[in-house]
């Protein structure tokens, strides 16, 4: 399709769109979840899979991804129905769209409340309270705002009123404004907090940590782990890449735009680690702690050391940025379809979809600490949404995504869409999706699916 039949606008420049993407999958996952997932799968033996999984699966799956959403220059939903009435794909491929949108809303749901704790804990990291606590304190600040459905709703209607503010605007002079600023300064800001953390942390001890390992440690478990949290880290699966590809230049190469966006995001993620590894390292913190290392240990170590309060705070705002942007990307599918479909405005459909994402999530908090009695499988709703689109949706929307493509799209149909102009690192990506990427993706499709 050409050029000026994309409704929602074209990015004015090619590099607007590795930017909306890298902003896409640089999120909570890179910043909040890598250095505890590290820490709990071996260090350096976590990180060589992990960046594996990103080369062999990541990145094959998200060029599928992007070429399949620009293929036709409309939202997804209709994206198929258009490939379906040039009977190319069978009627019933229009389920992974709606699959990938519900996916993008079920995570914002709970997505914003942890965007939430961020919140609170900038305010209080910029009121001095970690200054010279002990994690015994510190655990009781966390669990004193997971204890308060009030607070905790305050700053998740905060973050869901600033997600609905950012989709709803246009394309080419809303997101494309919002894309330039929030990236770079996610970026810059993560540069100087690592800068900080190498000076004062333990940089030895984190470097032996990240990058050596034995071929013992690498079991199925950390493997498992690592292709969960490539998925999770790219946003596949989700229909914000998909979206966003209808609005990249025809010109541009899938494969080199993919690329980048794989590297910034992998680059975000160890930058993200070297932030945290050096700090908790040299304060004698545990690196296994899980989740509660950003909510519970960090802050004990930022109130420790030289202008921590500050670099705290800092470290709290980059959370906030980063959740913002991963979030804007997760309504794009359906706001990009309400408003072609039906000439909704971008803020109304934004605004309704918004509301229904608040709803959920405040059910999610609440399954926290008043609801937190009525479980399913022996989750409440909160941990509940989490592994079902982690380990099932996600995946399976990332399956069915990468099966449409190598096996349903014809090859030539591909070969025209510019994904690459080497044809060798066309075969490369070809093969690779469909004898490597789709057994990976079953395979941790069954194991979730097992696990639950």
């Amino acid at each position: 399709m050409p050029e000026n039949r994309c409704v929602q606008g074209i990015w004015t420049s090619p590099w607007l769109f590795i930017l909306a993407a890298s902003g896409s999958a640089v999120g909570l996952g890179n910043i909040w979840k890598f250095p505890y997932m590290v820490g709990e799968n071996g260090g350096g033996a976590f990180l060589f899979v992990y960046l594996l999984c990103m080369l062999f699966v990541g990145l094959p799956v998200l060029i599928a991804e992007v070429a399949l959403g620009r293929s036709v220059r409309a939202n997804p939903i209709d994206t198929i129905n258009d490939l379906h009435e040039r009977h190319i794909i069978n009627k019933a491929w229009v389920l992974v769209p709606y699959l990938a949108g519900l996916a993008g809303f079920l995570v914002l749901s709970f997505y914003s409340v942890i965007a939430g704790w961020a919140l609170a804990f900038f305010e209080r990291s910029l009121k001095g309270v970690f200054t010279e606590t002990d994690e015994v304190q510190t655990q009781s600040v966390f669990q004193e705002l997971i204890s308060s459905p009030s607070e905790m709703m305050l700053w998740h209607s905060v973050f869901v009123v600033l997600v609905i503010l950012a989709v709803g605007q246009s394309v080419t002079r809303g997101l494309a404004v919002l894309v330039k600023m929030l990236l770079p300064s996610l970026v810059l800001m993560l540069l100087g907090l690592s800068v900080y953390s190498v000076l004062v942390g333990d940089l030895d001890q984190t470097l032996s940590f990240l990058f050596s390992w034995k071929w013992n440690q690498i079991t199925p478990n950390v493997v498992l782990a690592a292709v969960g949290h490539a998925f999770f880290s790219l946003s596949i699966g989700m229909g914000g890449m998909f979206a966003y590809a209808a609005y990249m230049s025809k010109h541009m190469s899938i494969a080199r735009a993919c690329s980048i966006v794989v590297g910034v995001d992998t680059l975000v993620a160890i930058l993200a680690g070297l932030v945290v590894l050096p700090l908790v390292f040299a304060l004698n913190i545990n690196v296994d702690t899980g989740p509660s290392l950003t909510f519970i240990s960090l802050p004990v170590a930022f109130g420790s050391l030289p202008g921590g309060q500050l670099v705290g705070s800092a470290f709290f705002l980059l959370l906030i940025l980063a959740a913002l942007t991963s979030a804007i990307s997760m309504l794009e599918l359906f706001v990009s379809w309400l408003h072609e479909r039906f000439y909704i405005s971008r803020l109304k459909a934004s605004l309704l979809l918004g509301v229904g994402v608040w709803l959920l999530g405040f059910a999610s908090l609440l399954s926290l600490n008043d609801w937190s009695d009525w479980t399913v499988f022996g989750y409440v709703l909160f941990d509940l949404l989490d592994k079902f689109t982690s380990l099932i949706l996600l995946p399976v929307v990332a399956l069915l995504l990468s099966v449409l493509v190598a096996l349903n799209i014809p090859r030539s149909r591909l070969e025209n869409e510019l994904i690459t102009r080497n044809p060798k690192h066309f075969k490369w990506w070809y093969n690779v999706l469909k004898f490597f990427s789709i057994p990976i993706m079953l395979v941790i499709t069954i194991t979730g699916w097992i696990g639950v």
